[in-house]
């Protein structure tokens, strides 16, 4: 069964307003001819949107994924029946991406985007999402190629993971002449590594001291620790260059290159959206000083 499309609409208002009651006056209908279109839709697509609570629906986690292209169609669905063409707003783009990538790279640059109104950038921080079907998004950025067949990906730009320390640091602690000296040192690195199962990942954590004190998925984490002068953090060389007070240590043993993809879902329909959100991404990385492939 195919979803209709007023249904889409009906579960847009319902997600917004929380309560049947309330989007029923918006949309002029009763609670039981809307609690019906809801559960059609749900039928239709053979999953739940919502969870049923004592004071209104909230969107579960099927919900949440759907609501991004709902919106859109429910957008679409007023300009043409209002026939007012002016009621287009921004364009909403959601990007897949780490946390680090997202902090580091996108959120410093989007300034320019977001002041003129052109779009509302959603950036979420679950690139994992993008190989799962069923989860709405414009583009996403990963670390690894995907496999998955649902997915189509691209080179976007090349970076380099190294080892830093604050100068102050360094000056106050044993010096660090080879590997071996590492183990006198506090090093903050991945728990959990995101990049596991890379060789050349994996070959550069075994370089490091067996008991790591500090570890954590964050880069956020590494580069604050660096900058208190708690240890040494592993950390991409373009995110170390934002702080003067940091130097890198070790450079010809500790180094990795790494890569990001762009990642779009096989039933990509907003190709001109894409393409905007993809030309933004490179203007990001370029201007961030990554290597970018044919430049």
């Amino acid at each position: 069964m195919k979803a209709d499309a007023e249904d889409v609409r009906y579960f847009h208002v319902v997600a917004n307003a929380g309560t049947l009651a309330r989007a029923g006056a918006e949309l002029g209908v009763d609670h039981t001819t809307l609690s019906r279109r809801i559960q059609r839709l749900e039928h239709a697509l053979g999953m739940r949107l919502f969870t049923r609570t004592r004071i209104g629906w909230e969107l579960n986690a099927n919900g949440e994924n759907l609501l991004p292209a709902a919106r859109t169609l429910a957008l679409g669905y007023d300009v043409f029946t209002d026939g007012d063409p002016t009621q287009i707003g921004p364009e909403e783009w959601t990007v897949l991406t780490s946390d680090g990538f997202a902090s580091t790279i996108l959120a410093p640059r989007c300034g320019p985007l977001l002041a003129d109104g052109r779009a509302i950038l959603r950036i979420v921080s679950a690139p994992s999402l993008a190989s799962r079907d069923g989860v709405s998004y414009d583009v996403a950025v990963v670390r690894s190629r995907p496999s998955a067949p649902s997915v189509r990906s691209k080179l976007l730009a090349r970076y380099e993971i190294g080892l830093f320390a604050t100068e102050e640091y360094m000056d106050s602690h044993r010096p660090i002449r080879d590997l071996t000296d590492l183990e006198d040192h506090v090093i903050s690195w991945y728990s959990d590594d995101p990049m596991a199962g890379i060789p050349e990942y994996d070959t550069l954590r075994k370089k490091m001291p067996r008991s790591i004190r500090l570890q954590s998925n964050s880069l956020n984490v590494h580069e604050q620790a660096a900058l208190a002068g708690v240890g040494l953090a592993v950390m991409p060389t373009y995110t170390a260059a934002r702080h003067a007070e940091l130097v890198r240590v070790l450079p010809d043993d500790v180094s990795f290159h790494g890569s990001y993809w762009t990642v779009l879902p096989a039933a990509q329909l907003r190709w001109q959206v894409t393409d905007r959100v993809i030309a933004f991404l490179h203007d990001a990385v370029r201007d961030a000083g990554l290597t970018v492939p044919g430049e």
